[in-house]
């Protein structure tokens, strides 16, 4: 009886002690994995910077004016005489055009001259029997056979029988130029005006020669927008156009101060003024975009392609030594059915503390900390991104 109850007594002990180990072990375990837990994420400070909260639009740059020349008559391209960035001034030639004769108009100036022929004749044998005609009367009057008011009359007649030649000889001429015209375009008195020489319009620099010699033109019309030889802008006269969202659409006004980014010009910026908002929102994609226009002041004269893509800042506010953090290092929550914005901050002990935090202007990037946490507090990056993740290889390294 002894025996067995000392068997049993030491059976408890050792469970007893099996047991002890397990919650030794246990504790050390949790103890162990909270402290890797807290060394297995990066922390990041807030810190103290100018916030500027700006309103972003995205577009291009393009001149405020662009005039495109077209022909005043139907053709093929002869010669150009500009290139794309040539500097052209109001009524230099930049290209000419052979006239392709139209068999309708050159049948129509071809019997008019027919017809001119036709009158000439029928003029000059008028004529000629008014000259024998007047001779006669001449004749009878310096005898005395007839009245003064017989020879003036037989004078006038001859006069008359004269200009309808002369009208004749007129027509003719004006349907032999009309004939040179349909055939060539111009005639040798009027080359410096002809249609077949296209001349700039305006000053500025040439933007685009979509032709090429030999390429058929048409004029324009009341049912065609004719063919573009060439267009040209004043380059120092540049807007920026773009498009902006909605929800930041109303924010606007006309007249407020923008900053013109050009990311060709390693993101030169640029002074600017907002001139237009449009009453109207475009759908792009299911979003509904606001076209928008500013001047841009070029005051270096930089030179400044026309097609540039720019993005328009507009600032609304500015907070000076605004407490800042990375965007992407607060989370949301709902509590009590409203979102609630808070951070994790490190404690002294190496654990997280989820702490609320009252946010306030954001430029997309970094937000505003009103309050919540100070500079000195450590933010757990919960979300690292690759280069947070290296640079987490490194500390565990060292």
């Amino acid at each position: 009886m002894k025996k067995k109850f000392t068997f049993k007594k030491a059976l408890y002990i050792f469970l007893g002690l099996v047991f002890v180990v397990a919650l030794i072990s246990g504790i050390s375990y949790l103890v162990s994995s909270n402290s890797k837990e807290s060394e297995a994420f990066l922390t990041k400070k807030p810190f103290i910077q100018n916030m500027d909260d700006k309103v972003m639009a995205t577009g291009k740059i393009v001149p405020r004016e662009e005039i495109e020349i077209k022909p005043n008559i139907s053709g093929i391209i002869d010669k150009i005489l500009v290139t794309e960035g040539d500097k052209v001034i109001a009524g230099q030639l930049v290209a000419t055009i052979r006239i392709v004769p139209s068999i309708q108009n050159v049948n129509a100036a071809t019997q008019e001259i027919s017809n001119a022929n036709l009158q000439i004749s029928n003029a000059q044998i008028n004529v000629s029997q008014q000259q024998k005609q007047f001779a006669m009367q001449q004749r009878l009057f310096s005898q005395g056979v007839i009245s003064k008011q017989e020879y003036i009359s037989a004078q006038q007649q001859l006069q008359s029988t004269q200009q309808q030649l002369r009208n004749a000889q007129q027509q003719r001429q004006t349907a032999q130029k009309n004939l040179q015209i349909a055939k060539t375009g111009a005639t040798p008195e009027l080359a410096g005006l002809a249609t077949t020489q296209i001349r700039s319009k305006a000053n500025g620099t040439v933007l685009e020669v979509p032709v090429k010699v030999g390429s058929q033109v048409i004029e324009a019309n009341s049912f065609n927008a004719g063919s573009t030889i060439c267009s040209i802008a004043d380059l120092n006269s540049l807007i920026f156009e773009g498009t902006i969202d909605e929800a930041q659409a109303g924010k606007l006004k006309e007249g407020m101060d923008m900053n013109v980014v050009i990311g060709a010009l390693q993101n030169k910026s640029f002074p600017g003024r907002v001139t237009m908002i449009a009453p109207k929102g475009k759908d792009e994609a299911g979003t509904i975009k606001f076209p928008i226009e500013g001047d841009v002041f070029n005051k270096t004269n930089e030179y400044i392609r026309a097609g540039f893509s720019a993005n328009g800042e507009i600032i609304l506010s500015s907070q000076k030594n605004a407490l800042l953090l990375d965007e992407s290092l607060i989370q949301y929550e709902k509590v009590n059915g409203k979102d609630n914005s808070f951070v994790e901050v490190k404690q002294p002990d190496g654990k997280f503390k989820k702490v609320n935090v009252k946010l306030g202007a954001s430029d997309g990037i970094n937000v505003q900390i009103l309050s919540g946490v100070t500079k000195d507090s450590e933010v757990k990056v919960w979300n690292p991104s690759d280069k947070d993740k290296e640079a987490l290889k490194e500390k565990k390294g060292k």
